[in-house]
């Protein structure tokens, strides 16, 4: 019995729980950095006198760095290790987010942006992968639809932190939390996660062994004598992994889910708040609306936690960008009206972020391990792109005299596409072992 096998089959320790544990927590910081700056946006605009292109701009300078960082940053957890690589992203992000509450002019809180972009980007694609080496195949898609909830409660945390800190100080001790709580993150990292199992088989550094069967023992799993006999690596392994055969067409469909996806949730994150009050509301009910799609999308990633375990994570996500191109269009009716507004914009951020836990989940089971990190993270670069152009495409039309209503209306179309193309995707058929099914299947399209 292989250790992927053995892993498979045993019940899921408290280490592995405590893994993915810190993967939560990562996230959600991470989501409070991010999310963080929809919520200062009124502030900022105000203090330097900001037009909608100006407040879209700052608004996408950090999915610039994500994409960026999960395109170029997040492979590295492939060569490096996914816990050094977990550590450099999140010092990053402490430095980055530091030096934002420090700036004086917008071309120096973009350019901070841009980086604390670079090292989130670098740990969201990455951190979906931990969570599912460590976790059993069996429990592979709750484990990530658990991890996905830190992306809208930090957005939440953000705003109720933002809310009580622009009543009595500027927005900038909002990015000073945000630099401290990454900072116990990294700490935390440094002496509590432990590197990934199967990046040691794939890349097999020195103290490998000892480092397997003492993660091995941790969970409550034999340890094993000698590093199984490693398999043959073909040339140009990554584009054959990725781009080629019945992978490469997977990658083509996730890449244009998460394009689509992105660009409606980050659109909707982005904006909301400051589109709730345009259209008539208080700047602290835009900021609730903000908070209840952040609630939203974590209520969805719980229920997708459960509902995984008895239905197929390919059909939850097609009715997960069904429900939020429906939702986008409910929401675009319903401006105007301050409780209906609330209630769907609870929808709004459920059936966005359900749509996100999806992908995240279906995408590490399309590759072998030893490019599993790369290849999510390309998956993942793409979708950015989406998540760049649309807070930028919104500012563009707002100045252009569209209204709030029409905004929300134009990127429902998106999610009803992106439900197709999920539809389309066929995963690899696997027998129980995980990642080596998926390279059995990579191996058999070349």
């Amino acid at each position: 019995m292989s250790i992927r096998e053995s892993i498979d089959r045993a019940p899921m320790s408290r280490y592995q729980i405590l893994v993915v544990t810190i993967c939560l927590l990562i996230v959600l910081a991470e989501g409070y950095d991010l999310l963080l700056m929809a919520f200062a946006a009124g502030g900022v605009a105000k203090e330097w006198s900001l037009g909608g292109a100006e407040t879209g701009l700052l608004l996408s300078s950090a999915l610039v760095g994500m994409a960026l960082g999960s395109a170029f940053i997040a492979p590295l957890a492939d060569r490096i290790g996914r816990r050094l690589q977990t550590l450099g992203c999140l010092l990053l992000v402490v430095i980055a987010m530091a030096l934002s509450a420090a700036t004086m002019n917008y071309a120096q809180l973009g350019i901070c942006r841009l980086i604390t972009g670079l090292g989130i980007g670098g740990l969201v694609a990455s951190l979906p992968v931990i969570a599912a080496e460590f976790s059993p195949q069996r429990r592979r898609s709750t484990m990530i639809a658990l991890y996905t909830m830190g992306l809208p409660l930090g957005g939440v945390i953000g705003g109720i932190i933002a809310g009580a800190l622009l009543a009595n100080y500027s927005w900038r001790a909002s990015f000073g939390v945000g630099a401290a709580l990454t900072f116990v993150l990294f700490l935390v990292v440094l002496f509590l996660m432990p590197e990934s199992i199967d990046y040691l088989l794939a890349r097999r550094p020195k103290g490998a062994l000892d480092s397997i069967n003492k993660t091995l023992r941790k969970m409550n799993i034999a340890a094993v004598e000698a590093l199984p006999t490693p398999e043959p690596r073909a040339e140009n392994r990554v584009r054959n992994a990725v781009f080629k055969g019945r992978n490469g067409i997977r990658s083509a469909l996730l890449g244009f889910a998460f394009f689509v996806m992105m660009a409606a949730f980050y659109f909707a994150t982005s904006w909301t708040p400051r589109l709730l009050e345009q259209s008539g509301l208080s700047a602290q009910q835009g900021i609730s609306g903000g908070m209840l799609l952040n609630l939203g999308g974590a209520a969805a990633a719980l229920a997708f936690s459960i509902l995984a375990v008895f239905f197929k994570t390919r059909i939850l996500t097609v009715i997960a960008f069904a429900g939020g191109a429906v939702a986008f269009v409910a929401m675009s009716l319903s401006l105007g009206s301050f409780g209906l507004t609330l209630l769907v914009a609870v929808l709004v951020g459920a059936f966005t972020n359900g749509s996100a836990t999806g992908l995240f989940a279906l995408a590490p089971d399309c590759y072998p391990a030893s490019v599993r990190a790369t290849a999510v993270g390309w998956a993942s670069a793409i979708g950015r792109v989406g998540a760049i152009l649309a807070p930028i495409l919104a500012g563009v039309l707002i100045d252009n005299g569209w209204t709030p209503s029409g905004l929300f209306l134009l990127f429902a179309v998106p999610l009803a596409l992106g439900a197709i193309a999920v539809a389309a995707l066929r995963m690899p058929q696997q027998s129980g072992s995980g990642p080596a099914d998926v390279d059995a299947a990579v191996a058999a399209a070349r």
